[in-house]
């Protein structure tokens, strides 16, 4: 689907935010951990072929927006699209407000997988508190987000340089009555789970795997879990934390 870009600037460091106008029964669909297949090319290339999975970052009106990081040749193309983008979206499985409380914990760019369920969830009630974590403080990008919609946060740093310093991990062990949700790195999501393991608390994450086709044809995106392989893309991204294998 070619759609209208409203806007795509820097945020900070190497973070930028894609913003695209949707058809409203598209902009309806869209839940909470979803995400969308990104075309990074200009419409006169070929090259490179596959779309980049991008999670669902934000929602107003017919407006949906992406944080996504330059990490390579792909994502260098996307900050220089300016007038339309081809995207498939919404795709893969969502976050179910369910409970009472929600710790969401996001490693850098990871906030671009927690951010709407925090934001959603906020506002049905729920008591909701957002660890965000990151190597320095231009990791954590989307601050100016959070406190747009006053959802309350800490920030971690592990050089000091923003809000606490140390790891997510050191962080949140006292947050024993919430359901956790995490994204980011496989790192991170390994001991976030091990944690969640070691004190009782229920835990889930949102997986960020390679994707070729997005929509479960061609098994690129599987992760092993307690009752075999699952696509990332399909049965994910979001798993239970003790039965996938990170």
């Amino acid at each position: 689907m070619e759609v209208k870009i409203v806007e795509n600037r820097k945020l900070a460091g190497k973070d930028f935010l894609l913003t695209v106008e949707v058809p409203d029964i598209i902009a309806n669909k869209i839940k909470p951990g979803q995400f969308a297949m990104v075309d990074v090319r200009h419409f006169s290339q070929t090259d490179p072929l596959l779309k980049r999975p991008l999670g669902i970052f934000n929602i107003e009106g017919k407006n949906v927006s992406f944080i996504y990081r330059v990490v390579g040749r792909g994502t260098k193309l996307l900050t220089e699209m300016e007038d339309k983008v081809d995207l498939i979206l919404p795709l893969g499985n969502y976050f179910i407000d369910d409970v009472g409380r929600y710790l969401f914990i996001a490693g850098g760019i990871g906030i671009g997988g927690v951010f709407l369920a925090a934001k959603k969830f906020l506002q049905n009630g729920k008591k909701v508190k957002v660890v965000y974590g990151g190597r320095e403080e231009k990791d954590l990008s989307a601050f100016p987000f959070l406190k747009k919609y006053d959802i309350p946060f800490l920030s971690v740093t592990e050089d000091g340089s923003c809000g606490k310093k140390g790891l997510v991990t050191d962080f949140i062990s006292e947050f024993k009555d919430y359901r956790w949700v995490a994204c980011g790195s496989s790192g991170m999501l390994r001991a976030v789970k091990n944690l969640a393991k070691k004190i009782g608390v229920e835990c889930y994450v949102s997986i960020d795997e390679r994707m070729a086709c997005g929509v479960g044809g061609c098994l690129g995106c599987v992760v092993k879990t307690k009752s075999g392989y699952k696509r990332t893309c399909v049965e994910g991204p979001i798993f239970k934390a003790d039965e996938v294998e990170i």
